[in-house]
C-alpha cells in the first residue's frame, strides 16, 4: 500500500522544476496532485507526463482571484486538501546597483506574497494530520552575490514558516 492513497495535493509552481518532480513523487506514493502555474502550455506538459492523477489549474500566486478560483475548484472537486506545496518561487541576479523597484516587487510578490496568501487560503481546506511545505533555498540563510532580494525573499518564507505560521494557530514548521 502506498503511503499517500487517497490524499489530495496541490503543488504551486508544480510544472516544472523542483514543483514536478515533487508532483511526481506524490502521485508514485498513491496521491492525486492538483499543480498550478501560471502558463498553461507547460501546465498541459505536465499534467500529460504526470497521468490520471494529475490536474493543472492556471493561475498566479499574486493574484487573489487566481488563489480563489484554485481553492474553490479543490473544494468543489475533491473536498478537502492533505498535502500543501508552496514551491512558485522565481529569482533573478542583480547586483546592489541594479536592482529595480520592478525586480523586487517581482521577487517578493511571488516568493513572499504568493506564499503567505497561498497558505492562507488553503488553511480551510487543510485536514487534521495534513502537512503544509514551503520551499526555501539554503541562500535564505547563508546570501549569495548578486541574489540579495532573491535571498531576503527566501529568508523571509523562512520566518513565516518559524513564525507568521505559528502565531495563526497553524502547526509549527522550520
Amino acid at each position: 500500500m502506498k503511503r499517500l492513497n487517497g490524499r489530495i495535493a496541490l503543488i504551486t509552481g508544480g510544472a516544472s522544476g523542483i514543483g514536478l518532480a515533487s508532483a511526481q513523487r506524490l502521485i508514485d506514493e498513491g496521491a492525486f496532485v492538483f499543480i498550478m502555474g501560471r502558463r498553461q502550455d507547460v501546465l498541459d506538459s505536465a499534467v500529460k507526463a504526470l497521468g490520471p492523477n494529475a490536474e493543472g489549474i492556471q493561475g498566479d500566486v499574486t493574484k487573489q482571484e487566481d488563489l480563489d478560483r484554485v481553492f474553490e475548484t479543490i473544494r468543489r472537486t475533491q473536498g478537502q486538501l492533505d498535502v500543501l506545496v508552496a514551491n512558485a518561487g522565481v529569482g533573478e541576479f542583480a547586483s546592489l546597483g541594479q536592482i529595480t523597484e520592478e525586480h523586487y516587487d517581482y521577487i517578493f510578490d511571488i516568493n513572499v506574497k504568493g506564499t503567505l496568501f497561498t497558505v492562507q487560503k488553503a488553511l480551510p481546506l487543510m485536514k487534521n494530520g495534513g502537512s503544509i511545505i514551503l520551499t526555501g533555498s539554503t541562500v535564505g540563510s547563508m546570501g549569495t552575490p548578486a541574489m540579495s532580494i532573491y535571498s531576503a525573499s527566501k529568508a523571509a518564507v523562512r520566518n513565516l514558516a518559524r513564525v507568521g505560521l505559528m502565531i495563526s494557530g497553524a502547526p509549527a514548521f522550520a
